[in-house]
């Protein structure tokens, strides 16, 4: 089996947990991050997956931090950022995908961050080709959020920053997590025919939380192919 097939193969069982995830939202009354947590890993273990770097589950202001894992009660009306990135354990090729959702109607705050997000992902998306340097998706994204009025400001601890855009558009995904290339400040790294990228732009706000929507994208000759099937809607 080819890089591109593998990948595609983990990335379908990522939307399967993901859909049981969304469904188990959808359907319980009280739903909680490690109840979520368990569901990936079922799921996964039934498609010969694992989760070595585990996965989030984080509601709330807990998803303002980009990598905080989750925990306690999912409420309503509050952003949930569900990113699960598991390795087959027949190939050990990953897979990488993120959805941000929420039960109930949100703010007005949050949907809005939500659609400039996702037309951040889109901007980026159009902007893989060969031969496109990184730096210039990254660049053209900071910008879309300037425009859009959303600051990116203070010293993170794990970013550079603590709240805003803080962190890069994305990286590419093989048998590492986190490969080259890297679409993010300070890049140096070229797309090429072949490259899988992840384009995850995302906003997070201590007193929001945090909203990140993450597909797969297939560097080829004619532009991006995307590798992700799995449906962005915030309201489930």
């Amino acid at each position: 089996m080819d890089k591109v097939a593998a990948i595609t193969e983990v990335q379908r069982a990522t939307e399967a947990a993901m859909a049981a995830v969304v469904e188990y939202l959808e359907s319980d009354q009280t739903p909680t991050a490690e109840r979520a947590h368990e569901i990936i890993d079922e799921v996964l273990a039934a498609h010969g997956c694992e989760s070595p770097k585990q996965h989030i589950v984080a509601g709330g202001t807990q998803s303002a931090e980009p990598h905080e894992e989750g925990k306690g009660p999912l409420q309503p009306c509050h952003p949930i950022v569900i990113d699960i990135y598991p390795r087959s354990k027949n190939t050990g090729y990953f897979a990488d995908m993120t959805r941000t959702v929420c039960i109930g109607e949100p703010s007005a705050k949050l949907q809005q961050m939500y659609e400039t997000v996702l037309a951040a992902q889109q901007l980026a998306i159009a902007m893989v080709a060969p031969d496109v340097s990184c730096i210039d998706i990254q660049n053209a994204v900071e910008q879309h959020f300037k425009r859009a009025g959303y600051e990116t400001r203070g010293a993170g601890t794990e970013f550079p920053f603590a709240e805003g855009f803080v962190h890069g558009v994305g990286h590419g995904v093989s048998k590492e997590l986190h490969d080259k290339p890297r679409i993010g400040r300070n890049s140096k790294d070229i797309l090429q025919v072949g490259d899988v990228v992840t384009i995850e732009p995302g906003l997070y706000y201590k007193n929001i939380g945090g909203v990140r929507i993450e597909d797969l994208i297939l560097v080829t000759e004619d532009g991006p192919k995307n590798l992700t099937r799995f449906p962005k809607s915030l309201i489930i």
